[in-house]
């Protein structure tokens, strides 16, 4: 099934918000049987030719997370549970864990080998594009390597106040914050960025795209712990992380933008 960029009509454009946003937040909150449930309406929603192709289109990707979700879901549990028989400590476990995000990519990539995403940000990327300051397209325009520097020291400089120095829990905090921010990053960029936001951008264009998936991104969230309003914050950080990635044309400035995000999280006390 191709698709092509047209003309985006506003109740087109929320009702692909629904149907993407609802999913991954109902996946979140219900059992695996009644997920099923929800697949076969995303099922019968691509079936019913009337509908705008866009929709019947973001309602096979719906389809695509739903599976990768679960597939997550219970990669998590099988890992959490062999590492626990092995007496690893908690925050071994937590990193590892991580590594269920394979799950995503599994449904993801193979429906990439039969139809194939005309934009695709699963490439290395350029620093030397730029980006602007601070609406992505409009602003101070800046190359995307010094936009980098500058917001991972804002960031540094913010979470400062909040970290624990002892250096009791300080070194041991890091080498799990490491491991954890190595193994996340690239699997949540490749997920959400690479895979996820290029069959958006395909669909809606850069702006709009950006906008659902971002969203979509935030509310992921709250299956790893965090609170909704934590979350909603998590959707705005999103804008910034695919704006980098849309603006570089691929994931590593917006991988290493994550790894720093990642490691001051686990140092202040919000992942552990």
């Amino acid at each position: 099934m191709s698709v092509h960029r047209e003309r985006v009509s506003t109740i087109s454009f929320i009702a692909m918000l629904m149907i993407f946003v609802g999913t991954v937040v109902s996946v979140q909150l219900t059992t695996v049987y009644i997920s099923l449930g929800w697949v076969l309406a995303l099922y019968m929603i691509y079936l019913f030719r009337p509908i705008y192709r866009d929709i019947r289109y973001v309602s096979l990707v719906s389809m695509l997370y739903v599976l990768g979700y679960w597939l997550c879901v219970y990669l998590s549990f099988f890992i959490k549970e062999y590492m626990n028989l092995l007496d690893f400590p908690r925050e071994f476990i937590i990193a590892w864990s991580r590594l269920s995000l394979i799950g995503f990519i599994i449904p993801f990539f193979v429906f990439g080998i039969i139809n194939k995403s005309t934009t695709d940000y699963l490439k290395k990327g350029s620093f030397t594009e730029t980006i602007y300051f601070p609406l992505i397209w409009k602003g101070v325009k800046d190359p995307i390597w010094r936009f980098l520097l500058i917001a991972s020291c804002v960031v540094i400089f913010s979470f400062s106040f909040v970290i624990d120095y002892s250096p009791k829990y300080l070194y041991s905090l890091l080498w799990f914050g490491l491991l954890f921010a190595l193994i996340n990053s690239v699997l949540e960029e490749i997920v959400w960025r690479g895979l996820i936001l290029s069959r958006f951008v395909d669909v809606l264009g850069e702006k709009l795209g950006l906008i659902i998936v971002s969203i979509g991104f935030g509310m992921y969230h709250y299956s790893i712990g965090f609170p909704w309003i934590v979350c909603a914050l998590f959707s705005i950080f999103g804008m910034l992380l695919g704006g980098i990635t849309i603006r570089s044309k691929g994931l590593l400035p917006v991988m290493i933008l994550h790894f720093i995000m990642n490691i001051l999280f686990v140092l202040s006390g919000l992942i552990f």
